[in-house]
């Protein structure tokens, strides 16, 4: 008897190399100077509000420290990451990628540890989008309210994923979007959570210019390291049979 098994994967999420990336970042020095905002360092900007800054480890275990937190594992991998961390108003984290913006596939991968402290309000707003250059977002993820993982649907909706986030773990998010059908696909730690494509949350958003990390009102933040944004890969069929 002959078997047929087709397993379809998308290689590029499994494994994305800075060689091949059109941008990617490990927030290490020399690069970034730690201790001081991401603002003008290697093309990114941040508010005030939202107060993106380049930290060692040390550096971040100090602030966690000051919000309440346990430190755990500050940074991914290295010895830097980015923190968004801050109280008050909400604001935004951008770096503007060039070279995309015709690309009918993006694919970004980032490495990404939600915060909550008992300081600040720990229901949860922070959210990583993929933006056109007039801030239309295509693609989003955020860790919101209960500690649920979401993802961005059409007309600006949050759709919850099922899963719950967790303050002291770090999560591999991957957003693969389709800029023809106007669609992405949503993967945590390597596994699709979404079954169908997901729309885009603004139609409006034609093509990729930037990413954004955008933390919410009294929001404690995230940590954010090892990131990554390229044209997405062929998906690969496997077919056999015996």
């Amino acid at each position: 008897m002959k078997h047929l098994l087709t397993l379809t994967f998308i290689s590029s999420v499994l494994s994305v190399s800075s060689a091949f990336a059109q941008y990617a970042t490990d927030f290490e020095a020399p690069t970034f100077t730690a201790g001081s905002t991401i603002n003008g360092q290697d093309s990114w900007t941040t508010s005030p509000t939202a107060n993106g800054r380049v930290l060692t480890a040390t550096q971040i275990a100090g602030e966690l420290t000051t919000l309440g937190v346990t430190p755990g594992v500050t940074v991914h991998s290295g010895s830097q990451a980015l923190l968004v961390s801050g109280t008050g108003s909400s604001g935004g984290t951008v770096r503007v990628v060039t070279g995309l913006g015709s690309e009918t596939e993006v694919l970004l991968n980032v490495w990404v540890r939600p915060l909550t402290s008992t300081m600040n309000n720990p229901t949860g707003n922070v959210f990583v989008v993929m933006e056109n250059s007039a801030g239309k977002r295509a693609a989003g993820f955020r860790f919101g309210p209960l500690q649920s993982i979401d993802y961005g649907l059409v007309s600006g909706n949050w759709v919850p994923t099922g899963k719950r986030w967790d303050p002291n773990t770090w999560y591999r998010m991957t957003m693969r979007v389709n800029y023809t059908s106007q669609t992405y696909d949503f993967s945590i730690d390597g596994v699709q959570v979404n079954t169908s494509p997901i729309p885009f949350y603004e139609a409006a958003s034609d093509s990729f210019s930037q990413i954004r990390v955008y933390r919410g009102s009294n929001q404690a933040g995230v940590i954010v390291d090892d990131l990554s944004v390229s044209v997405a890969g062929p998906r690969r069929e496997i077919f056999w049979s015996e």
